[in-house]
């Protein structure tokens, strides 16, 4: 029985190889090229092209073409040969009219046979087949109708199945790895390909999923390239004689048509090696194999080791290492912690459903103060949980001149607001902050005066636009339009606060075509985003006055009480409007939503803390239902991007004038301790508009500063770690 299962596997894998490759058949005696990127042939043996191929023991199975009918083969592996390709009798491809059999797969471990392809309708598909019974265990749908790669089904640091989904409008193919079960879509890389043509026809990987191969089929043409996930560097094999490439442990074999035989052919790749690390140290903490995630150098460290000392990682690792506290990481990331680039002064629940949610820099760019030396002195007498700095409160200048929501300043209020702004940036301000939408007096003259300050200082202003409306004489475009004339104008960096809630509303397209025009023109425009379709407000504020209906097309029951079930009506919301509260307002698209997540700048803002049981859940899910929802379960993004987008891409807009940045949002050695470790397969947001303040699931452990401040017991609310996020001038 052992020997008969090792024919099917070997068998298995040479489908696998023939099912997702080119459709010219070529003469066994075809001569090949030897550069890589003039390769025109396939494999093929007796005459037949091979579309899949894999090792199982010491034999080959693989999927053939005969005739215009997919056959199962079977072959024996010798040192340098593959040799005796005969028909496998045990099992045949099924006759099945509205399928096309592309490529076949073995999990030795589980006795199955996979056989995947695409219907008729264009959709792809896999069959699990009981080896032993030849019973189709099951059949399950993957990836849609897109374009993909063959599939190899991998069982070493973890087990689950790896291919490569081609993109061609983007000229980009994602290498992923997903569960057996095909529920939890991880992106590994990015490749980025030649043409709209091209695409990844074939991948493996060595099993501790270090070192993945894989091949560019570009009009007749194929390239063979071995990316190292861990250094993020890719190698072009030179001389390759096929199409068709497998990892047998850590050797890279090819193939090479002869008749009715294939030759195998070895190709070295750079492969990494562990740097030993000092004999004799014991650090802080020790993160135990993880998936190391470093968005900064865009590199995947699998399996590795992450060494503490005081608030600084000092050793990043593949060699063993201990550690006073040892944290088990196996099958988690570990990442930099996130950064909210949206945010307001924590207090003590805030912090801890910022913890939650792996945040450990929590940002208050909607605004933080006018008294900086007030505010850090707060934090330093009464510590808090997360990294905290924040924006220069435009509007409180306001209030110090003597102006309110609506007055229109005079030169001298404009003078003073200037003054004040020259003395508070200076104490620690990362940024200047506008919301003219809810402070509709603010004066474009009063716009430009501040924004020439930041400019001197290099803090970017961030803006939550004047205008969100859908309809009337403004609307939300017209706020997109103003902040990019002061860029202009001032040639002075910009930020829009939640572009989908104010600024792309309606006009996503366009609201994206003219901030990426004033990017190709050389000015340094971004924005940030939440992952939800409803957005918060007091309902006794400007946004919820007038003709909101309108303005929004929304009507009473798109509005509700957070943290209550209750809907509005038109009998109710004036009494909510006089009495005030937190209202969730459902007026956004989330295709909107998704389109600016897919820009590469952009990044995420929760917009608010969980500060009350009354709040939006933003406040307490925003990573967690970004990272589980977005990129995992929609696949919008590659985790990779989605990764800067919550750490270093905060960092490197702040780290020029807040020192403390440029050692956070990346994981290296030298970086500061602040870590996410999360478990990919189980992260998401439980946060509700009914019950907003639930922590997040999948979030394992949180440090921040060298600080463990949520580990498997909970949020460790009595460690308050915090650090000060200064802007620093000279």
């Amino acid at each position: 029985m052992k020997n008969r299962f090792i024919r099917y596997g070997v068998t298995l894998a040479a489908v696998l190889f023939v099912a997702f490759f080119g459709s010219k058949i070529i003469s066994p005696s075809e001569s090949f090229t030897d550069t890589d990127e003039e390769v025109k042939s396939q494999l093929v043996v007796n005459g037949f092209k091979i579309d899949g191929i894999t090792f199982y023991g010491n034999q080959v199975l693989a999927l053939l073409e005969e005739n215009g009918q997919k056959k199962l083969y079977i072959g024996d592996r010798q040192q340098a040969v593959i040799e005796n390709v005969t028909p496998w009798v045990d099992y045949q491809v099924p006759n099945s009219p509205d399928k096309s059999y592309r490529g076949v797969e073995v999990n030795p471990d589980a006795h199955l046979l996979y056989l995947y392809g695409k219907k008729d309708d264009g959709s792809n598909f896999i069959e699990m087949i009981n080896i032993g019974t030849k019973e189709t265990v099951s059949e399950i749908p993957f990836e849609g109708s897109a374009k993909i790669s063959n599939i190899k089904f991998k069982n070493g640091y973890e087990e689950g199945m790896l291919y490569a989904k081609t993109n061609p409008e983007k000229q980009k193919a994602e290498i992923i790895f997903n569960t057996p079960e095909f529920d939890s879509h991880m992106d590994l890389f990015v490749v980025d390909l030649p043409s709209k043509k091209a695409t990844v026809d074939w991948v493996d990987a060595d099993p501790e999923l270090e070192h993945i191969v894989y091949t560019i089929k570009d009009q007749g043409k194929i390239s063979a390239f071995v990316h190292d996930l861990a250094t993020n560097k890719t190698t072009q094999l030179d001389k390759i004689s096929g199409d068709k490439f497998l990892f047998d442990g850590e050797q890279l074999i090819g193939f090479k048509s002869k008749k009715d035989k294939l030759d195998i052919k070895e190709f070295k790749y750079k492969q990494m090696t562990s740097t030993k690390e000092p004999e004799n140290v014991t650090y802080d903490i020790v993160i135990k194999n993880g998936i190391v995630i470093d968005p900064d150098k865009e590199t995947m460290k699998i399996g590795y080791h992450v060494g503490i000392k005081d608030d600084k990682v000092a050793a990043v690792t593949k060699s063993p290492i201990r550690g006073e506290t040892e944290i088990d990481a196996y099958q988690k990331i570990v990442s930099p912690g996130f950064i909210d680039m949206l945010s307001f002064n924590p207090n003590p629940m805030a912090a801890k459903f910022k913890i939650g949610d792996g945040v450990t820099t929590n940002l208050s760019m909607h605004g933080c103060t006018v008294d900086f030396n007030g505010f850090f002195n707060q934090y330093e007498n009464h510590p808090t949980s997360v990294n905290y700095g924040g924006a220069l409160f435009a509007v409180r200048l306001r209030y110090e001149a003597g102006l309110g929501n609506h007055g229109t300043p005079t030169q001298e209020q404009i003078d003073y607001m200037v003054k004040r702004a020259n003395e508070e940036i200076k104490k620690g301000a990362l940024a200047l902050a506008f919301s003219p939408e809810y402070y509709p007096g603010t004066t474009p003259d009063e716009i430009r005066a501040l924004m020439k300050v930041a400019k001197e200082y290099g803090i970017v202003t961030h803006f939550h636009g004047r205008h969100s409306s859908l309809t009337g004489e403004h609307t939300s475009i017209d706020s997109v339009k103003e902040v990019l004339g002061y860029a202009r104008e001032l040639d002075a960096p910009v930020h829009f606060m939640h572009l989908h809630s104010t600024g792309g509303t309606g006009a996503m397209d366009e609201a994206i075509a003219l901030i990426e025009e004033a990017r190709a023109d050389g000015y340094q425009v971004t924005y940030d985003v939440y992952p939800y379709d409803s957005w918060a407000t007091d309902i006794s504020f400007e946004r919820l006055s007038g003709d909101w209906q309108s303005r929004f097309g929304i009507s009473y029951s798109d509005i509700q009480v957070a943290g209550t079930t209750e809907r509005l009506t038109e009998e109710t919301f004036p009494i909510y409007r006089k009495k005030g509260g937190q209202v969730i307002v459902y007026a956004m698209d989330e295709d909107e939503l998704n389109q600016a997540l897919q820009v590469d700048h952009s990044m995420i803002g929760s917009d608010a803390t969980m500060d009350s049981e009354f709040n939006h859940p933003r406040g307490a899910g925003t990573f967690s239902r970004f990272i589980g929802r977005y990129i995992r379960d929609l696949d919008i993004l590659p985790l990779m991007e989605g990764m800067k987008k919550i750490t270093i891409h905060s960092a490197r807009q702040l780290e020029e004038v807040a020192p403390a940045m440029s050692t956070r949002g990346r994981l290296h050695v030298g970086a500061t301790a602040d870590i996410t470790v999360f478990d990919y397969h189980e992260i998401i947001d439980t946060s509700t508009a009914e019950k907003p303040a639930s922590l997040s699931k999948g979030i394992d452990y949180v440090i921040v500063s060298g600080s463990v401040a949520k580990d498997e017991t909970g949020v460790q609310t009595q460690v308050k770690n915090g650090q000060p996020i200064m802007g620093v001038f000279e």
